[in-house]
């Protein structure tokens, strides 16, 4: 039993050191706490694996079963699309959030990754269009119609304010190529 927990304790310092090796590697950004998320699930894994091994006499492991080729490959890319767009749409989020922190709605945002082996999943693009957005909270707002595709009414955005959130957005997600309001 006391090399039983012996060993347990020291895959779990191994996990641990490893984890922390890893988010020490990683630039800061948003793709960091996804990262974090992969490294929780894996240090929960090491932490609960032998314990159910010794309870149950049996052993988790992670393996891939085959399948006939026509079925393995096409799990195989709905599993893939569905991871991208998972990805996809965690970044949008995020940049959703950062916008609206700045005091600005997003209206339409358009995120490019590279699909290439070597650079999969980078963000290539940021394609966004943002409006300033209004305070007013608790007050009754007029219903406006308007059949034109700009509205007249909307607050201009300076370029000087274009640029500190294409600044903050290349500095989060480590892409120059940002389009804002364009």
């Amino acid at each position: 039993m006391v090399n039983f927990i012996n060993s347990w304790a020291q895959g779990i310092v191994i996990a641990v050191i490893i984890s922390t090796i890893i988010e020490m590697i990683l630039p800061n950004g948003n793709i960091k706490k996804y990262v974090r998320t992969v490294i929780g699930t894996y240090i929960v894994f090491v932490i609960v694996s032998p314990i159910i091994t010794k309870i149950t006499g049996k052993e988790i492991k992670l393996e891939t079963y085959k399948m006939p080729e026509l079925q393995q490959s096409n799990i195989s890319i709905d599993t893939n699309s569905y991871i991208e767009n998972t990805y996809i749409n965690n970044i949008k989020e995020g940049i959703i959030e950062n916008i609206k922190q700045k005091g600005y709605k997003v209206e339409k945002l358009e995120i490019s990754i590279d699909k290439t082996e070597e650079k999969y999943g980078e963000i290539t693009g940021i394609d966004l269009k943002i409006s300033k957005e209004k305070n007013e909270e608790n007050k009754i707002q007029p219903i406006e119609i308007n059949v034109s595709e700009k509205n007249e009414t909307d607050e201009k955005i300076s370029e000087e304010e274009i640029e500190k959130l294409k600044t903050i957005l290349k500095e989060n997600y480590g892409t120059d190529n940002i389009t804002i309001n364009n």
